[in-house]
């Protein structure tokens, strides 16, 4: 059986939690901070910060209230509904005097665009995604679509990811146009479907319809920045987004289970490789600004160095598993699924360094003659070979906010190492595309990406609304 585009699109959601999970807890381990200890990590919040947050009313600012209702549309994939998510953002860009376009592209599937003109017809774009991820709503202790805000934090699916950062660039908008300042370039709100499986609808398919529209932008902003902090007035890095790995997804069908389980349990015992090994140019410019917020010194070390680690396996294994993947290709196996129609199937997901080519690593990755016998079918999108440059006006303006803002926090590049955004589908097509999260938040919050009781902490949201509102005018206008 061939797998077809709605078995990658079922699969996707489960990737991705992986992925995330993975990503964030590493985040918080190598920090020394384990998940029995949120917590502790919350108690700095509410020890520095207490006194300010009880008492201001978050609960009645305009912008929390406008995330509250976002948040309160259901645009998951199984219940929910796009359509009413774009709606609602464009009443607001309506009622703010800017126009804007709904294009519906499946049932209750929708993109959404907003414009302000400029000098400069080239647009700085202000992407996010209106889909979020799938829920059960069992596992939560409050409804995931209630948007509930207790003490500082906001409970509901999507408030990280990523309505948050939707509602601070609708109001970044909204801010310029409010403000008549004259822009020297024209800005952009792109609000797309589907990223949560696949983006088949959403980016992956302007880039397919109108590639020359896209190639036009003059630089992308959209999520995938990571910020850690012990609390808010003790931030170890702020990593604005540069570069990913780039994917493909191989399908492997089976009538039989067996073949699958073998193939994967063989995989898993090879496990990936811990000496074919690369440093690209945009894992060493993160490793460089990333290291030495390092609290070890013998992790500051490596990470700060890594051709050390690259040329001694002890110390390559010493690395966290999310910085051991940015220097290496990898091919990870999910579990064995049924098949829609009948039999069973494998997803094996390629993740590979920038510059590498599928053709050229598949093999060592996948010997064929483990898949032999098996049926395959190959998703592998255009992916770009480069991160964005790091001289590029954008991401020095973003930088230069961040350090207004927060003049001692250690600032830098990130390379995103075991997910992906949509910002690789940008970079595909030359267009500069930094992930940026304005928003200062503990890392016990991003623990909860994906999982049940996703939550947001309100300070940082507020604080996060202003700051990108400040980055996108220092990026677009003339004052």
């Amino acid at each position: 059986m061939i797998a077809g585009p709605m078995t990658l699109n079922v699969l996707e959601p489960r990737r991705r939690r992986a992925a995330r999970i993975a990503l964030y807890s590493s985040l918080v381990l190598v920090g020394g901070v384990t998940f029995g200890m949120v917590k502790l990590l919350d108690r700095p919040l509410k020890a520095h910060r207490n006194e300010e947050w009880a008492q201001r009313d978050y609960a009645h600012m305009p912008e929390v209230e406008l995330l509250q209702h976002y948040v309160q549309i259901d645009t998951s994939e199984a219940t929910g509904d796009e359509m009413a998510g774009a709606r609602f953002l464009a009443r607001q860009f309506a009622a703010a005097g800017i126009p804007y376009r709904i294009e519906p592209v499946g049932p209750k599937k929708a993109n959404l665009y907003a414009w302000l003109d400029g000098k400069d017809p080239h647009p700085l774009v202000l992407h996010n995604h209106l889909d979020v991820s799938a829920v059960d709503p069992k596992e939560w202790f409050s409804p995931p679509f209630e948007a509930r805000i207790d003490g500082p934090w906001i409970y509901g699916r999507g408030v990280f990811d990523m309505k948050s950062i939707a509602i601070a660039q609708m109001l970044a908008m909204i801010d310029l146009k409010k403000s008549g300042v004259p822009l020297k370039h024209s800005v952009l709100f792109l609000g797309t479907s589907s990223e949560e499986r696949g983006s088949r609808l959403g980016v992956r398919r302007l880039v397919q319809l109108d590639p020359q529209r896209v190639r036009n932008f003059w630089a992308v902003l959209t999520e995938g920045g990571v910020v850690e902090a012990r609390a808010r007035d003790e931030i170890k890095f702020w990593g604005t987004e540069v570069a990913q790995r780039h994917y493909a997804d191989l399908t492997v069908c089976s009538g039989d289970r067996e073949p699958l389980e073998q193939l994967r349990k063989t995989l898993l015992e090879i496990g990936p490789t811990e000496t074919d090994l690369r440093l690209t140019p945009e894992a060493a410019a993160t490793l460089a600004a990333y290291g030495p917020t390092r609290d070890r010194s013998d992790l500051r070390d490596l990470v700060t160095h890594p051709e050390k680690a690259m040329t001694d396996i002890a110390a390559y294994r010493k690395l966290p598993g999310y910085l051991r993947s940015m220097l290496r290709n990898e091919a990870v196996p999910f579990k064995v699924e049924p098949a829609p129609g009948g039999g069973y199937e494998m997803l094996i997901k390629f993740q590979l360094l920038p510059g590498e080519e599928l053709a050229k690593v598949r093999d060592r990755l996948v010997p064929p003659w483990l898949t032999f016998g098996l049926t395959l079918r190959l998703d592998a999108p255009d992916s770009a070979r480069a991160g964005s440059p790091l001289d590029n006006p954008v991401f020095q303006g973003l930088q230069a906010t961040l350090h207004d803002s927060y003049p001692d926090a250690p600032l830098g590049p990130y390379f995103l190492p075991m997910t992906a955004t949509d910002a690789r589908f940008f970079r595909a097509l030359g267009v500069p595309t930094y992930g940026f999260s304005p928003f200062l938040i503990m890392n016990s919050d991003t623990l909860q990406v994906d999982a049940a009781n996703e939550r947001f902490a309100l300070p940082g949201f507020v604080d996060g609304v202003a700051l990108y509102s400040k980055a996108v005018r220092r990026l677009v206008s003339d004052t």
